[in-house]
């Protein structure tokens, strides 16, 4: 049965829980708004680039006077090639999807923001907004006496190579005319003197609240820890590519721990306050079909269940942060955390039983007479055993499931980088059976780097295999050398340990691998890149 609620409980976010909007998403297309906030120090300015320009910006760049060999129609031709395929990405808009236009910049640089690409946040989800504050949270958790200071420090030392942003960096960062730079970063610095920028000092910095800090806090210290470690000693795009597939993987792990709290809250558990580390297993063998192929999409296919279960949490969490006012209840608590145990634990107060009684009733009487909904909500009001809340939830679900349900498959996928560099899913996006945690060597290089990054930031050079496995899996949830709790068997260890062979021998193939016999305790893993 499907029907659509009215407009006032239509929505599906849910801020009591999550500070993002479970939606598609791209981490590339967001790396330049948490570019603009690190140097605005929260602040944002609203675009003033007209999208679909791109022949308008490229004459600029061509008569600009800073390039040399571009001139005739074929001169052009090859320029616009080099753009396109080195600093523009484009995207295809309008009802038919079929204009082509300016999507975003790669961030080749921190002045990408001048170019005020891509022109709208909306499919950020907010979380360009959470990346920032999470690291504002770490600095600020260390003792700094000026975290969005130090954040932009840590941004400019990494990604402003050879940039002059000036006393009003809002307005127009450019070349310095003297640093070495690679040439497309040179090209991409060229390119961005034909934007205007924009001089918005009236927006005020953007905060979401944090219900639920363990699902978010872990971003901001792994992005302090890569930057301070190894953010200048790298080229920019190669530290590009290493801050997106973090940002990624927080990203995906962040409804899934989420989800396991609230559930834990609503069901009075006593370790609610207890850390929370998603479990998933990476196949490394790449055998279609083998035991630890299977074990991997199996992890795959559980946390998707996860966050079905999720969605009805969800809508119970803000459904009992809105009915207060008709208990006549003031809630308890001062930020996000406190208000969402406020809320779980108002559940079987009687007045909240009642106040959601009411909210349903509101609903029925907003639907046509002769709807499916009335009739799904006669339905049951007829069944026994139910209470208020679970009537009123399984409306809400219903009237919500098919946009609600594809919602968090679309973030799952996507911040999981299905088809990307920065992905720990792998598969063929349309037929979901074939999803598995499988890391690109580009993620997995990401996440050995930071294993030889201790809470102080000190770095080693080279650690036991054994020690990198335990950090693998305490600091990111990844399991190799073991199935996860709930499936294991005989077959699924079998697995596990061609997985570890596996593993080992793309170590190799990285080149960070040194064993001195074939001792396990005698086996080191070499840090992959130079630190700061």
């Amino acid at each position: 049965m499907t029907f659509s609620l009215p407009k006032e409980f239509s929505t599906l976010v849910t801020p009591t829980v999550l500070p993002v909007e479970l939606n598609d998403t791209d981490v590339d297309r967001m790396i330049t708004r948490v570019l603009e906030m690190a140097v605005k120090q929260g602040r944002t300015a609203s675009s003033r680039v007209n999208a679909n320009e791109y022949d308008r910006y490229l004459d600029a760049l061509r008569d600009s006077g800073n390039l040399v060999g571009f001139d005739g129609e074929h001169g052009r031709d090859l320029l616009d090639g080099w753009v396109r395929a080195s600093i523009v990405k484009e995207e295809r808009a309008g009802l038919r999807r079929d204009t082509v236009q300016m999507g975003y910049l790669r961030p080749l640089t921190i002045a990408t923001y001048r170019s005020g690409l891509p022109k709208t946040s909306s499919r950020n989800r907010k979380a360009d907004v959470v990346a920032y504050q999470s690291m504002i949270r770490a600095v600020a958790r260390r003792g700094s006496n000026n975290p969005p200071a130090e954040v932009r420090k840590l941004f400019v030392d990494t990604f402003g190579t050879g940039v002059e942003l000036g006393e009003a960096p809002w307005a127009g960062p450019r070349y310095d005319g003297e640093t070495e730079i690679d040439i497309d970063t040179l090209l991409a610095l060229r390119f961005l003197e034909g934007f205007e920028g924009s001089e918005n000092l009236s927006r005020e910095r953007s905060d979401v609240e944090i219900p639920i800090p363990q699902a978010v806090d872990p971003l901001g210290e792994d992005l302090i820890a890569f930057l301070r470690a190894y953010g200048p000693s790298m080229p920019v795009a190669e530290a590009y590519g290493h801050v997106s597939a973090i940002i990624a993987l927080r990203l995906f792990q962040l409804p899934l721990v989420s989800a396991v709290v609230a559930r834990r809250l609503l069901s009075g558990d006593a370790s609610s306050d207890q850390p929370v580390r998603p479990e998933m297993y990476c196949d490394f063998t790449r055998r279609r079909g083998g035991a630890s192929d299977e074990t991997s999409k199996l992890c795959v296919m559980r946390d998707l269940e996860v966050l079905r279960a999720f969605f009805a949490d969800r809508l119970l969490l803000r459904a009992l942060s809105e009915v207060h006012p008709f208990t006549g209840v003031t809630p308890v608590g001062e930020t996000a955390e406190e208000l969402m145990r406020w809320c779980a634990n108002s559940r079987d107060d009687q007045r909240t039983q009642m106040a959601l009684g009411m909210r349903l009733q509101q609903i029925f009487h907003a639907l046509d007479e002769d709807s499916d909904g009335r009739a799904f909500i006669n339905e049951i009001l007829g069944s026994e055993g139910l209470s208020p809340e679970d009537r009123f939830v399984a409306v809400l679900v219903e009237g919500l499931r098919k946009r609600g349900l594809e919602n968090q498959i679309k973030w799952f996928h996507t911040t999981g980088g299905i088809t990307k560099n920065y992905g720990v899913l792998s598969g063929t996006l349309r037929v979901r059976s074939t999803w598995r945690y499988a890391p690109s060597d580009e993620v997995l290089t990401t996440l050995l780097c930071m294993c030889f990054v201790d809470s102080e930031f000190r770095v080693a050079r080279s650690l036991p295999i054994r020690v990198v496995l335990e950090r693998l899996e305490s600091r990111f949830g990844l399991i190799i050398d073991r199935p996860p709790a709930g499936l294991d068997s005989g077959e699924a260890r079998a697995g596990a340990a061609d997985n570890l062979e596996a593993f080992t021998r793309r170590l190799k193939l990285l080149g960070c691998f040194e064993g001195l016999s074939d001792d396990f305790s005698a086996q080191y893993v070499t840090r992959p890149r130079e630190a700061a």
